[in-house]
Order: C-alpha cells, then structure tokens, then sequence
C-alpha cells in the first residue's frame, strides 16, 4: 500500500463521517418538512460545506502523489484539517426537529457564530498545510526576494485570504444580508475551484 493509499483510506473515514452528518441532518429535515420553516440560506451552506468537503478529500489524494514515507508528526497537520471540517460539517444543519417546529432563520442566527468560528479555523489549517508547499513551489520558480514571494503567494492564495477574512467578518456580525452575499461568493468561488479540478 503507498503513502497516498494509506493516508486517503484513514482521511477518507473521517471525511465520510462528515458527508454522512450532513445527510442525516438533511434528511431528517425533509422527513419532518410540515414543522420546518425553510430559510434558504442554510440548506445553500450545507451544499457549499460538501463541496468543501470534496475538495478537501480531492487535494489531499493528490497533495501525496510523490510522497514515499511519512511520519505520524508529518500526518498531524493533514488530519486537524479533515477532523475540524467533520465539526463543520455537524454545525451547519441541526441534529434535531422539536415536536413544535423549527425555524431555521432564527436557528441560523444563534449557531452562526459557532459555525463561522469552525470555518474559520477549518481554512486557516488547509492553509497553513498548505503554506510551506507552496513557498517551496514559489522559491523553485525563481523567487528569492521576499516581496517578490509574499506577491506569487497572494496570487494563488488571495480566493482563501478573502474567504478567512469574510469568515472572520461573520463571526461577529449579525445582519443576515453579509451572510448571504458570503455564501452566494463562497459558492461562486468553489464552482470555480471544481471548474479548475476537473481538468486534472
């Protein structure tokens, strides 16, 4: 078994756990419909948290490809990730319906700061995963002087330094309309992401 083989089996049970939730959740919603009042802001974050989920599981297959031997320390990094996604992904949509209804608007609103502070995490630890490979990629090209560095890692990395600023905006704020113009954006930016993936 290679390292890839081995890493993306042990990756993939968490990540499986994680899309399971999601459709656990999802689909004692849609059982219960009649006491459910639909806001359509979070079934739109559950389908933006499976894509995240997709291109996590996606970028760590081939984040691998060469790698020949790995330390449980060299590990580490690659599974906080996978574990802080799987706790998003059990935020953004209730466990539970009350026998009175839900609301999922007001829902929404007392766990989005809980749900913006798991996002938030979750990408600054993709992000500094990725950190040292892409300095390293940079360096190879050519790029010694630290400006010139600092601009090549913000123009492959400025669609995730907007996201953590827009997920740190979230947290403290409470007017539903950022919230929606972030997860529309956020959406947009992962079609764009998948568009580049399946050319590979």
């Amino acid at each position: 078994m290679t390292v890839r083989e081995f890493v993306s089996v042990f990756i993939s049970i968490i990540i499986g756990l994680a899309v399971a939730d999601l459709l656990i959740s999802f689909h004692r919603l849609i059982r219960v419909d009649a006491r459910v009042k639909w806001y359509w802001l979070v079934p739109a974050l559950a389908f933006y948290m499976l894509l995240v989920i997709v291109n996590f599981w996606w970028g760590t297959y081939w984040s691998f490809a060469g790698v020949r031997s790995l330390s449980m320390g060299a590990f580490i990094p690659t599974l906080l990730p996978a574990i802080a996604l799987f706790l998003l992904a059990a935020a953004v949509l209730p466990d539970e319906t009350p026998q009175d209804g839900l609301d999922l608007k007001a829902w929404y609103v007392r766990n989005a700061g809980h749900i913006w502070v798991l996002a938030f995490i979750g990408l600054s630890m993709v992000m500094l995963v990725e950190f040292r490979g892409e300095i390293a990629g940079i360096v190879a090209r050519g790029h010694s002087n630290p400006i010139q560095i600092a601009r090549a890692y913000l123009g492959q990395e400025w669609d995730n330094l907007l996201s953590l600023i827009a997920y740190a905006a979230l947290i403290f704020t409470k007017r539903l309309r950022i919230h929606e113009a972030v997860v529309v954006l956020s959406l947009l930016d992962m079609a764009y992401t998948a568009s580049w993936l399946a050319i590979f």
